[in-house]
């Protein structure tokens, strides 16, 4: 599938309101940061997600923000992605260094 036929899908799937979601389960810890107001993609989807990824992610709701959070409330945003990352690696949170 070239550029243009995966923008055209993207784009079929918001317009048309898809549900379902094409998510492989990861090894790895998944974040998801969901804006209390998304008017594009309506909170009950990032749980959505979640499930398809075996319930193996966090989800984190912030509350007054709609589809860009990281923007919209840049401080709680930074905090969340810190305390997953800090969480992932507990060398961060003893002090030590690279």
């Amino acid at each position: 599938m070239d550029n243009r036929e995966q923008l055209t899908h993207l784009f079929k799937g918001i317009t048309v309101g898809t549900d379902k979601f094409q998510v492989t389960p990861l090894s790895q810890e998944v974040l998801i940061v969901w804006g209390e107001h998304d008017q594009l993609f309506p909170v009950d989807k990032a749980y959505s997600i979640q499930r398809s990824l075996d319930g193996n992610a966090r989800v984190e709701i912030i509350k007054k923000t709609g589809h860009a959070p990281q923007l919209e409330d840049p401080a709680r945003f930074n905090n969340i992605m810190l305390d997953f990352l800090m969480a992932a690696d507990p060398a961060w949170t003893n002090g030590s260094s690279l």
